[in-house]
């Protein structure tokens, strides 16, 4: 190949290359046929532009090329050209003394700066997480669908009650979202759940981010996904069996597992964070009364954290302050069998205007290569105006073992669990990861004379199968014990289920996530 050809192929390598890797930003942004239809048009004809340039490009780099060949090879004037012709490629020039060669080096370059703008407004995409992530070139731009489906079995029998003993199934969830970066520092996210009779909005909010030299700070505004206990702050694609410990499903304020209001985090660079919010009310409220305030804090610390070993250490507290015309009276119950089955159920004592309420909980975990295991304790106290307070507590411990040898999957950053790594998924021929565990909880709402609250306990023993680091099946066996105690007269709680009955339930999941 010639010099003539091989600069041409170079060239149109380029062009094509660009043409073929880089979407334009407005690609995003397409909603129809007819625009995208556009979009390609625009490209050709941008492509034959470059085209007919690069014909005229090699036209006058041939001249040039002749006027250089007519010097002897071994003369001292062919060297002199030749250093001629390489230093004004280096600073072309365009003036009327101008040869041809240096005429095709300045607009090779003027090419080359279009080729690259291109590439500065174009959009990748990554793949790496499970859903396409597009972004511009420079980063300032991100955008991610999210989705998520947990389709759940469960069936329940040994109970002295027939009307606990029923078998069932449902999508436990069936989330559908977005999130990135509208620029550098703006985040956001929205997430809509189809799974109950309505949709419910879960995460929705914009953030701001600051990286400072001990950490990064963000700042969330809007309806973010609360920072409570170990297994509470873990979303539900990553917990270890189909429903969170009664730590993080009893011991919560009234506001639940979202915080709408203003949530603050700072993430430290030697593993550790914590965590700050105020929430005022909760999507779905009426506007025509106070909403409650709710103060919530968690914080966790690694004194441990290498490539095969981790320990946690965290702790995390709320306060609330109940609206005088929001509730008159409250009442928790707790799911102890599974989340399909409501007539499993542990029930507090009905208390009569509430005032305040604080809650507090401490976690340990740790792991060490395929083992892994976590512990946690929580209290809630209710302070009322009627008279008597009343508080009561929850723990719950777990461990599991990894049979095909991948760590269970932890974030420093967060202080939480998260996705394993899976070595040798399906998809690739392999078996995927496989995982058993087994966890004990405890639920106490039995602290005071005053209130006839109940008791319950449950034993937990779950297989997890990561088909990759998308799709899972899970099964979990729970044994458990309810005693809830007969209502004080003039408690308005409707008890059917009460003293002490045990069974056995069976939960089955097939989960996508992305």
């Amino acid at each position: 190949m010639n010099k003539s050809n091989a600069w041409r192929a170079r060239v149109m390598t380029a062009v094509v290359a660009s043409a073929a890797v880089y979407v334009p930003t407005t690609a995003i942004a397409q909603t129809s046929n007819d625009e995208l239809a556009d979009l390609v048009r625009r490209q050709a004809a941008q492509i034959e532009r470059l085209e007919s340039r690069i014909q005229a490009l090699e036209t006058d780099g041939a001249a040039a090329s002749g006027s250089a060949g007519m010097a002897p090879e071994s003369s001292g004037a062919a060297a002199d050209s030749s250093r001629s012709v390489v230093d004004s490629r280096q600073q072309p020039q365009s003036g009327p003394g101008a040869t041809g060669a240096q005429t095709a080096a300045g607009s090779m370059a003027s090419m080359q700066k279009q080729i690259d703008t291109l590439k500065q407004n174009s959009v990748q995409v990554d793949w790496k997480s499970g859903s396409p992530k597009f972004s511009s070139r420079d980063g300032e731009f991100t955008f991610q669908p999210l989705g998520r489906l947990q389709y759940d079995y469960s069936t329940t029998d040994g109970s002295r009650f027939a009307d606990r003993e029923i078998d069932g199934s449902e999508f436990r969830r069936l989330r559908i979202g977005f999130q990135g970066q509208l620029m550098e520092p703006i985040l956001y996210k929205v997430e809509f759940d189809f799974a109950e009779e309505n949709v419910g909005v879960r995460d929705a909010y914009i953030a701001t981010k600051k990286d400072f030299a001990l950490g990064q700070g963000v700042v969330y505004v809007g309806n973010k996904f609360a920072d409570r206990s170990l297994e509470g702050a873990t979303s539900s694609k990553y917990i270890w069996f189909l429903e969170r410990n009664p730590v993080a499903n009893a011991i919560i304020p009234e506001s639940g597992y979202y915080n709408l209001g203003v949530t603050s985090a700072f993430y430290g660079k030697n593993n550790w964070h914590l965590s700050a919010g105020v929430s005022k009310g909760q999507l779905g409220d009426d506007n025509n009364e106070s909403d409650n305030t709710t103060l919530i804090s968690r914080a966790h610390f690694n004194p441990i954290a290498t490539d095969n070993a981790m320990m946690h250490v965290g702790a995390w507290g709320f306060y609330e302050d109940f609206a005088r015309d929001n509730i008159d009276s409250l009442t928790d119950s707790e799911r102890f069998a599974s989340h399909f089955n409501d007539n499993v159920r542990v029930y507090s004592d009905t208390i009569d205007e509430p005032e305040t309420s604080t809650g507090y909980g401490v976690e340990l975990a740790g792991l060490a290569g395929p083992v892994a295991a976590g512990a946690e304790y929580g209290r809630r106290t209710i302070d009322t105006r009627a008279g008597d307070d009343t508080d009561y507590d929850a723990y719950s411990a777990q461990i599991g073992y990894s049979l095909t040898g991948e760590q269970f999957g932890y974030s420093t950053k967060n202080g939480t669990w998260s996705a394993p790594d899976i070595a040798n998924p399906v998809t690739d021929g392999g078996w995927g990861a496989w995982q058993v565990m087994a966890r004990y909880d405890a639920l106490d709402y039995d602290n005071n004379a005053t209130f006839a609250g109940g008791t319950g306990h449950g034993t937990t023993l779950g297989v997890s199968w990561y088909l990759n680091n998308y799709t899972r099946f899970m099964l979990n066996w729970i044994n458990w014990n309810t005693n809830n105690r007969v209502p004080i007269a003039g408690d308005p709680t409707d008890r059917e289920f009460t003293g002490s009955d045990d069974g056995n339930t069976i939960s089955a999941r097939a989960q996508v996530i992305f």
